[in-house]
């Protein structure tokens, strides 16, 4: 049996009663309840929307996680001499 694995988080919709709770999956991480990352106050009524939010949040973490290589990068500079942001 060949395991499949994922290259990264991927957003996933499950349902829950009436409503779409939006899912991270984190495919690398050790055990399986700490794989799946759910949002349940932000339960969509629409699988669609669910789905949307859970990309719209990994997209907002790559932007957040760039921003601060930027940043540590510019303040590592030998030419940073401390100045405030």
């Amino acid at each position: 049996m060949n395991k499949t694995i994922l290259p990264g988080p991927m957003p996933v919709a499950c349902r829950v009663g009436n409503a779409f709770v939006p899912v991270i999956f984190h495919p690398d991480r050790g055990p399986e309840y700490v794989r799946w990352e759910r949002h349940p106050r932000k339960a969509k009524s629409n699988p669609d929307e669910a789905l949307a939010y859970a990309a719209r949040v990994l997209w907002h973490r790559q932007m957040r996680a760039a921003e601060k290589r930027r940043r540590l990068e510019a303040i590592s500079q030998p030419r940073y001499e401390g100045r405030a942001a």
